[in-house]
């Protein structure tokens, strides 16, 4: 009986990072399926559909719910040059998925176009708002206008980033004009920080990524809490993740010359974590090849800019404490930046591709015998050769032996476990990878020791001179000092420097 609780308790904190995986920090997408109806709860409203197999079903009705759909059947009977972009992403993606679509009633995919991807990410932003604070009356109709769409867009996206990341939001009073504000402020429930947030978006067609208006825009505004500045270059990058970023020396040079000049009121500049993104949508938006980016760069911040390096592991460890949460906040962009498929944080493939029945640790399958005869095994460890395209795995028999055996993997599964590899056998146990940096490699040891018993600890370094020295650390920090060693003892010191990338 025990067993049994605590395989299912594996099984439940598996399901729970698999839909944090995909839906963030924020609160989790509520949904049910009721009497043929999907049921999806957004803040204190409910909506229901039998249409929507997928989320993105639900998002392509929300965003005409939000937005209205009176005006956007107006808007739908101009000539195409004359709509809002909306609804010119609206027209694209109809034709796009004629193209694509063999007939009606399944369940496809199809690469994403900028169009889609530009409207389906509002949608997605604008979801996450009214689920997790609020949707302004005011910033609906600031998407409504094309003059000011551009910056109202990049502001939804910029509050899903927070949301997503696990930070709670509380926006400023727009009716008020007795004095400049940002646009909310985050904070971060981990810690309790608050952080004064603005956002800024260049319009297009611009001939170069200069950002330093942007900057001087967003410093300008009053702040009472540490700023976090993002900025959208707005720039073509239709370049590949193995090339490159082409803008990125010119915007990162703009901010820093100006660090010892610029001035606001007369005084200089302050301090901010700054967020430089780039979403093309807009230059792609009937073709896939193109790249989203998101660096972040201290202005007034040396520790937190790209490129900072340190002297030891220890000065980064420390570094990265500090701005644990905008460290936060970046891991999270890297993480969350695909809009999620499934309402339960179920894998896609699994949810509605075609393939066999899922692998689960734990669980029990008939396998064969070298004798060919099938017998009930328990899966107790699995793990994928990606080359190969093969699972690799042992099941404990009934009597006691253990049989390792193969399973071939269809495209659609090699993509799930590359998604999701973590939890890709219905546990949570993660997946080593290539640790290139030494704070990667540090962090490897550290999820290893960090709960060892000091005396363990101290146990493996008797043989360190300083041995005597250490019985009077903690437990925590004798964790950290035997991981900081194990990375020199991997990597001549000289190469523990850390170099980051905004930590």
């Amino acid at each position: 009986m025990q067993d049994e609780l605590n395989k299912k308790i594996e099984e439940i904190k598996a399901i729970q990072k698999q839909r944090e995986q995909q839906q963030g920090l924020g609160k989790p997408i509520i949904s049910a399926e009721f009497h043929g109806y999907r049921i999806v709860a957004v803040g204190s409203t409910i909506h229901w559909s039998r249409n929507w197999k997928t989320f993105f079903d639900f998002l392509g009705y929300y965003i005409k719910n939000v937005i209205g759909c009176d005006w956007g059947t107006a808007e739908i009977e101009k000539p195409f040059e004359e709509r809002h972009p909306i609804l010119q992403w609206y027209d694209l993606i109809c034709k796009y998925q004629k193209k694509t679509t063999e007939h009606k009633g399944g369940i496809y995919s199809a690469p994403m176009i900028g169009a889609a991807g530009a409207y389906y990410s509002l949608s997605y932003n604008l979801y996450l708002l009214a689920h997790n604070a609020e949707i302004q009356n005011r910033l609906v109709e600031r998407l409504k206008d094309k003059h000011d769409f551009n910056g109202a867009f990049y502001e939804t996206y910029v509050a899903a980033v927070f949301i997503k990341a696990g930070f709670d939001l509380e926006f400023e009073n727009e009716e008020d004009g007795s004095t400049s504000h940002c646009e909310f402020t985050a904070t971060c429930r981990n810690t309790g920080k608050k952080y004064s947030v603005e956002a800024k978006s260049r319009r297009p067609g611009k001939d170069s990524a200069i950002v330093s208006n942007q900057l001087h825009g967003a410093l300008k505004k009053d702040a009472n809490f540490t700023r976090v500045v993002f900025i959208d270059v707005n720039v073509p990058d239709e370049a590949d993740d193995s090339q490159s970023i082409s803008w990125l020396k010119e915007a990162l040079n703009s901010i820093r010359v100006k660090e010892d000049s610029m001035t606001i009121n007369g005084s200089p500049a302050p301090p901010a974590y700054i967020y430089l993104s780039n979403h093309p949508y807009i230059y792609n938006l009937e073709t896939t090849n193109f790249r989203r980016a998101v660096l972040a760069e201290g202005y007034k911040i040396p520790e937190f800019k790209m490129g900072a390096q340190f002297s030891s592991i220890r000065d980064a460890l420390r570094a990265r404490e500090k701005h644990a949460d905008m460290e936060q906040l970046m891991n999270s962009i890297r993480t969350h930046y695909e809009i999620p498929t499934t309402f339960d944080g179920e894998i896609a493939e699994f949810a509605f591709g075609e393939t066999m029945p899922r692998l689960k640790i734990g669980h029990k399958y008939l396998v064969p015998t070298d004798g060919g005869r099938e017998v009930v095994g328990e899966l107790t460890t699995a793990t994928v050769a990606e080359k190969e395209k093969l699972i690799y795995c042992a099941h404990k028999l009934e009597d006691g032996r253990s049989i390792i055996g193969t399973y071939p993997m269809t495209d659609e599964e090699l993509s799930a476990y590359k998604k999701h590899p973590d939890t890709f056998f219905g546990i949570y146990q993660p997946v080593g990878k290539e640790t290139k940096d030494p704070m990667e490699l540090f962090d490897f040891f550290y999820r290893t020791y960090s709960q060892t018993p000091k005396e363990k600890l101290l146990d493996f370094m008797k043989s360190h001179p300083d041995n005597e020295k250490l019985t009077q650390e903690t437990q925590k920090e004798l964790a950290i000092i035997y991981c900081e060693r194990l990375v020199y003892s991997v990597m001549p010191e000289e190469e523990g420097k850390k170099e980051a990338s905004g930590l």
